[in-house]
C-alpha cells in the first residue's frame, strides 16, 4: 500500500495532467458532482484539450482509474521487512485517521465502486485492482506461514479477509465513528494475533 499522491510525482505528458487535474477535482467534488469543467480548473491548459482526449466523464475516470491502477502495480514491490512487520503495518494502514486526503480519496473511490453495479468496465477494473492486493497480501502470509510465523491453511482466503476488511472499513469510515472503528481495529488485531500468527 502507497501514498496515493505519489501516483502523480512524475508528471510526463497531456494525459498524466488531465489525469492529476481529474484525480484531485475528484477528490473535491465527488462523482456525481464531477464534470469536465471542474477538472478543467485543475488543468493548466486549454480545457479544449481534455475533449480531444476523452468524450466524456466516464471516460475519464476509467482512463485515472486504470492509470492509478498501473502506478500501483508498478510501485508497490515485495516488501523486505519480516512477514509479521509488514502484515502490523497493513492493519495499521486500513484504520489510520490520520490522513486528510486519503479521507477525499476514500469517499470518491467508492463512489466510483458504486459504479461497478451498473458498468461492466468500472467492475473490471476494480476486480483487476482487489485481485492485485489480494495477491500481494497472499504472497505475504505465504511467505510468513514458510517462516513459522503464521499458521494459517489457505493463506489466499486470509488475505481475502483483510481485503474484504480494507473495502469494509473505507465505507464505515462514511458514517460509523470513531469509537466504532476503534473497537473494529481492536478485534481485527485480536484476529490477527491469535488466528494468523502461530
Amino acid at each position: 500500500m502507497i501514498d496515493e499522491s505519489t501516483f502523480f510525482g512524475d508528471i510526463s505528458g497531456t494525459r498524466e495532467e488531465i489525469l492529476e487535474a481529474t484525480y484531485y477535482a475528484l477528490c473535491e467534488y465527488g462523482y456525481a458532482e464531477l464534470t469536465v469543467g471542474k477538472i478543467g480548473d485543475y488543468f493548466d491548459k486549454s480545457q479544449s484539450l481534455i475533449y480531444h482526449h476523452y468524450d466524456d466523464k466516464d471516460g475519464l475516470l476509467l482512463d485515472l482509474l486504470e492509470y492509478m491502477l498501473e502506478q500501483l502495480e508498478r510501485q508497490v514491490p515485495f516488501p523486505e521487512e519480516p512477514p509479521e512487520d509488514y502484515i502490523d503495518a497493513v492493519v495499521d494502514q486500513i484504520f489510520d485517521e490520520t490522513r486528510s486526503l486519503d479521507e477525499t480519496f476514500t469517499q470518491a473511490v467508492i463512489e466510483l465502486r458504486a459504479q461497478t453495479a451498473h458498468n461492466d468496465e468500472y467492475y473490471e477494473l476494480f476486480r483487476r485492482s482487489d485481485d492485485f492486493i489480494r495477491k500481494q497480501l497472499t504472497q505475504i502470509i505465504r511467505a510468513g506461514v514458510e517462516k513459522g510465523v503464521f499458521d494459517v491453511d489457505k493463506p489466499k482466503e486470509s488475505a481475502a479477509l483483510f481485503q474484504t476488511v480494507l473495502i469494509g472499513i473505507q465505507t464505515e469510515r462514511l458514517t460509523a465513528d470513531a469509537k466504532t472503528i476503534a473497537e473494529s481495529k481492536a478485534e481485527f488485531r485480536r484476529y490477527v494475533d491469535t488466528c494468523l500468527r502461530s
